[in-house]
């Protein structure tokens, strides 16, 4: 019987420190976001009708942490990309991570295309 608690104790243990990293990370686990200073920023993607590779992605909030919103929208394209291609590689149309300016109310906007196979 005690080696069974500990057994679990342990298990429990370590499912802790592993949510910890990624805590730590900065992936925030269960809400889809990513946490920078405090703040919790969520990219929403909206890929093309027409042309799955194409998309936008959206971050609201982005005036409380310009650096954060950002990670959050690559994040949230990253995953988008990988999921549908296989890859990470983003081709930026318009705006960019590199040049960025906020819509109004604080929302961050970009365009991409997931370069294909």
């Amino acid at each position: 019987m005690r080696n069974r608690v500990a057994k679990i104790s342990l298990c429990v243990l370590l499912g802790l420190s592993l949510a910890a990293c990624e805590r730590a990370k900065g992936v925030v686990s269960g809400q889809g976001g990513y946490a920078y200073e405090g703040y919790v920023f969520k990219g929403k993607l909206q890929r093309d009708s027409d042309d799955r590779a194409n998309f936008s992605v959206t971050v609201r909030g982005a005036s409380r942490g310009v650096q954060g919103a950002l990670e959050a929208g690559r994040i949230a394209a990253n995953r988008y990309c990988i999921a549908q291609y296989g890859n990470s590689d983003i081709t930026w149309t318009g705006q960019s991570p590199e040049t960025v300016e906020l819509l109004d109310g604080g929302t961050l906007a970009m365009n991409g295309r997931c370069k294909t196979w």
